[in-house]
Parts: C-alpha cells; sequence; structure tokens
C-alpha cells in the first residue's frame, strides 16, 4: 500500500474529510488531495503529526511493503476504514442521550408539577422591610422542600450531557486552540459567585458586598483574557466561529446569573453553570475535529 492509499483509509475510518485533515495538519485541502492520489509526499515537519493524528508509526506510513496495521491484513485494514467512526461511539451516544433524557423528564415533571399544584411562598427576613414572594417552580420547590430533587435531575442531565461529549473528546482530534477552558470555567465560576453573592446582599448581608465585586471582577478578568487569547487565533474562520461560541457561552451564563440573582437557585444553578460549560467545551471540541463544517 502506498502512502496514499493508507492516508486515505486513515482518513476514512476517522470519518474526516480532506478538508478536516487539512485543519489538522495545518495545510491546505489541496495538499492533502496530492499526498493521496500519490502526486507529492508531506514534508518531514507534517509527517510526525500526521502519524501522531492516527496513532501509528511514520515508518509504517512510508513502508509500501507494510500493507496492515498493527498486525492486520491489508484487507481488513481497508475494510475497516469503510466503517464511519460514529459507528464505534454509539454506546457513549445510547447512554448519553438515556441518562440526559432522563434528567430533563424528571426536571420537566417538576415544572409540570409546579404549574398543576402552584404555591406561593412568601419570605421576610428578620431586620429588612420588604417581602420576597416566590411563585411557579422556585415557589414549588421552597414550599415542599424539593429544590436538592431538582438539583439531582439537573446533575443527571449534566452527567448525560458529559457522555455525550466523550466521543470527540476521547478521538483527541482537535489541534492547539487558543480557546482556554481554564478561563471559561472562570467566567462560569465568578458570575455563579456574583449571583449568588448577590441574593445574599438582596437579604440584607451587605458585608458581602466585597466578596461580589472580587467575583464580579474574577469574571471579568476572565472573560477579556478568553477573547484576547481568541485575537491571537491565526485560523481567520475559526477565530470568528470560535469567538462567536465564546460570546453565546458569555451570554448563557449571564442570564444563569441573573436568574440567581433574582431566585437563589443555589445548587441548582451552579449544576446549570458547569452544565453550559461542558456544552461550551463540547462544541468547542466538536468545532475543532471538523465536525462542525458538515
Amino acid at each position: 500500500m502506498t502512502f496514499g492509499e493508507k492516508l486515505t483509509g486513515l482518513r476514512k475510518r476517522e470519518g474526516l474529510s480532506q478538508e478536516a485533515l487539512a485543519e489538522q495538519l495545518g495545510v491546505s485541502r489541496q495538499a492533502v488531495s496530492r499526498w493521496e492520489q500519490g502526486a507529492a509526499l508531506p514534508d518531514a515537519a507534517k509527517l510526525l503529526p500526521c502519524a501522531r493524528l492516527f496513532s501509528v508509526d511514520v515508518e509504517w506510513l512510508l513502508d509500501e511493503e507494510q500493507d496492515g496495521e498493527d498486525r492486520l491484513s491489508a484487507a481488513e485494514f481497508l475494510q475497516g476504514t469503510e466503517r464511519p467512526s460514529v459507528h464505534r461511539d454509539w454506546p457513549w451516544y445510547i447512554a448519553g442521550g438515556i441518562v440526559t433524557g432522563a434528567g430533563s423528564l424528571g426536571m420537566v415533571t417538576m415544572g409540570i408539577l409546579s404549574a398543576v399544584f402552584p404555591v406561593v411562598v412568601s419570605e421576610a427576613p428578620a431586620g429588612v422591610e420588604w417581602v420576597r414572594i416566590y411563585t411557579g417552580l422556585a415557589g414549588f420547590l421552597k414550599a415542599h422542600g424539593v429544590e436538592w430533587l431538582f438539583a439531582l435531575w439537573a446533575a443527571v442531565a449534566l452527567a448525560g450531557l458529559w457522555l455525550l461529549a466523550q466521543p470527540p473528546i476521547r478521538r483527541r482530534e482537535q489541534t492547539a486552540s487558543q480557546f482556554s477552558s481554564w478561563y471559561a470555567a472562570g467566567v462560569a465560576v465568578g458570575l455563579y459567585g456574583v449571583g449568588q453573592t448577590a441574593w445574599y446582599v438582596q437579604l440584607g448581608k451587605l458585608r458581602d458586598l466585597p466578596v461580589l465585586a472580587l467575583f464580579l471582577a474574577a469574571a471579568v478578568w476572565c472573560t477579556v483574557r478568553q477573547f484576547w487569547r481568541l485575537g491571537g487565533e491565526p485560523d481567520e474562520t475559526r477565530r470568528r466561529q470560535e469567538r462567536i461560541i465564546a460570546l453565546l457561552y458569555t451570554v448563557a451564563q449571564g442570564v444563569l446569573l441573573l436568574l440567581t440573582a433574582e431566585a437563589g437557585f443555589g445548587l441548582v444553578a451552579l449544576v446549570l453553570h458547569i452544565g453550559v460549560y461542558f456544552i461550551c467545551a463540547a462544541a468547542i471540541t466538536w468545532r475543532r475535529s471538523g465536525r462542525g463544517k458538515h
């Protein structure tokens, strides 16, 4: 088997298009096409990344006398290349779908119950002149003391999203990106802290104002640093797309901040913040893997 035949087989086995593979290796799609047609070979600087991407040896790629991969015959290897990678991922998708569905169903059920059996809960903390009224889902949860159950269902849904995100993460097809998961986590933690502390301040705990300012400063700093990093992404298309994802992520976290500051969801809000973080991480991983182009 020639280098071009092996590269074509490996690419198809992983479910990558020529354009996606070119993005992984930092070359043009035309270069990948020439390699697969046997019109050219990649230079030494691209051979090792190519081999690492597919977990094979450079020697195996270049040696036309070796027809199989990892002791497989050439026929078995080629047969394996015709199977889309998603076929190997179906257990993750099935498990993730079931778990996510169960968690979502639990939350929806509690939402329906709160509509069928409406409850109004009033709260008048000592030392303040106002009374807070809870209605809808928040009132139902507080009246029956089942906030923990709603948080549990949210955690189950989050676990399902984690399972769904595993295939692209485990394939490790992404190249280095300017998007920082650490700054994204900082935004989530900072905004959750702002919302929760703002809720305490509304209850009259004014001594928490410095903590609120600290959380707000941390969230703003992480947000600014994230967008600053994305400005250094060399690929214009990917830079634009990842900026959009980062913007939507920040807006979603901000909405959760407002909900937390208004209703004080506590643990539920924390689970939701983490859930949005995982969704964003999965979106970035999916985009880097080249699936976002199809």
